[in-house]
């Protein structure tokens, strides 16, 4: 094979090879052909758990047929579909809804079936399989070994110049990496040396020409309904999934609803909810866990506290004045990590923002620069969370003279109350930019749910052991 470069000039193609090899006869990216013989296995596996805990129970007839309904439910829920683009997450969810299915199915049966065939039989191999068929599918899509590394799926990205927020999403995503090829579209003949772009006809050619294993149109494309129609049709022929952005920013697909209303399709955006039971239940529950951990934790602040007080004079504690929720100041609690006195060397701010955050302040002690390493000196703010000022997770407490500084958009910020973790805090904290700070901000406002402060939770263990972004 010889190697040519991309036929677009000014095509942009992301965490790949500059030059894309030619292909005679190019397919779509696709998993392996035994991904069936493992779903097939998976069910097996069912089946083996199931006549191992009730050996007298199913007969060989219903054994021999899990694997057929494994299959089928797989099917229904699309969790046979090769989707590098969505990542792991999303297959993960639709194999979920095919156990679901399975369970469901089972149920049905059992009430048939009797005490051959159990609701707790149905469950037991609906969960068997689904973990099965999870573990199996992120070891095929996560090893090196099953494809050339040369080889990684191609994504190609049709829209304008500001595409390049879906790459950048396309790759945060988790799952297999992608080469994104990203272009625009233009007129048929337009010159290449002066256009940059791709004719809306051609898109399907050149996707094939690339290898893509999918197209994604984003709604700043400009294509007009009835070429996007064709260019689906066009990539049907050829196998190749098309997906079209909707143009939202920062909303989970937990929000999302797809319907059609008179053969017009629609994406309908729910908001979040956040107040309510629910709501009531996570705040006292927070409250709950900041008072148990401050019983807990008060031998080590005060171990900690006469450590600072021994190191520098001044309090131990360090009070200062934040904004929290609707814009309502508080006084933040914080184990003291500067000394009172300190030189006039000049101060220069790391951050590309309006945070100032230095890598070396001058400011802070040795005790000072380990408590913040290890993120102690946040413990007080346990008192805040007891207190309702702040909770468990939210976004980061602001200063007042930051909040000042802050645009339209940045002041979503503040429709929650601050947390003592939050995204930022489990991203990188200070080594992200202020533009990634409030986009992961933002996302939590707009995105909230009980589930997604659990996860952050459960991230902050490895954020706080990596201290990465804490300085």
């Amino acid at each position: 094979m010889t190697n040519i470069s991309l036929p677009v000039p000014g095509a942009r193609e992301y965490d790949a090879p500059r030059r894309v090899q030619a292909r005679t006869e190019p397919t779509p990216w696709s998993p392996p052909r035994s991904l069936l013989l493992w779903d097939v296995m998976t069910a097996l596996a069912g089946a083996v758990v199931l006549w191992t805990t009730r050996p007298a129970g199913p007969g060989p007839v219903l054994l021999a047929a899990l694997p057929l309904g494994w299959c089928l439910a797989l099917q229904a829920s699309r969790a046979t579909e090769a989707v590098p683009v969505t990542g792991i997450g999303h297959a993960g969810r639709r194999l979920v809804s095919a156990g679901s299915l399975l369970a469901l199915t089972g149920c049905a049966a059992s009430t048939v079936l009797g005490s051959t065939f159990t609701s707790r039989d149905a469950f037991l191999v609906a969960v068997t399989c689904t973990g099965a068929s999870l573990a199996v599918r992120s070891v095929i899509w996560l090893s090196a070994g099953w494809r050339r590394v040369h080889a990684r799926p191609r994504v190609l990205v049709i829209g304008d110049d500001e595409r390049r927020h879906a790459v950048a999403a396309l790759e945060r995503r988790s799952g297999p990496a992608l080469s994104v090829i990203s272009v625009r579209t233009g007129a048929a003949g337009a010159d290449a040396a002066e256009d940059t772009s791709v004719a809306v006809e051609e898109v399907a050619s050149y996707a094939a020409r690339i290898g893509a294993c999918s197209v994604v149109v984003m709604p700043e494309a400009g294509l007009e309904p009835g070429g996007l129609r064709r260019l689906q049709w066009e990539l049907e022929e050829s196998r190749v999934p098309l997906y079209v952005g909707t143009g939202l920013v920062g909303v989970s697909w937990s929000r999302l609803d797809a319907t059609d209303v008179g053969g017009l399709p629609l994406v309908r955006v729910h908001a979040v909810r956040r107040s309510g039971a629910r709501s009531v239940l996570v705040d006292v529950a927070g409250r709950l866990v900041a008072a148990v951990a401050l019983l807990l934790l008060l031998p080590v602040l005060v171990v900690l506290g006469l450590a600072i007080r021994r190191e520098s004079p001044g309090p131990a504690i360090f009070r200062q004045q934040r904004v929290g929720q609707d814009g309502r100041p508080f006084t933040i609690y914080k184990l003291r990590t500067m000394g009172l006195t300190h030189d006039e060397t000049p101060l220069s701010n790391d951050s590309d923002g309006v945070l100032f955050k230095m890598r070396r302040d001058p400011r802070v002690t040795p005790l000072g620069r380990w408590l913040r390493t290890y993120s102690l000196d946040e413990l007080p703010q346990l008192l805040n969370v007891l207190l309702g000022q702040m909770r468990l997770v939210g976004p980061r407490p602001a200063l007042p003279d930051e909040v000042a500084l802050y645009d339209a958009d940045t002041r979503r910020r503040l429709a929650v109350r601050p947390g003592l973790t939050g995204l930022w805090q489990v991203s990188g904290r200070s080594d992200l930019s202020w533009e990634d700070t409030v986009r992961l901000d933002v996302h939590y406002v707009d995105n909230w749910s009980p589930a997604l402060d659990l996860l952050i939770l459960c991230r902050t263990l490895s954020a706080v052991l990596g201290h990465r972004g804490a300085y």
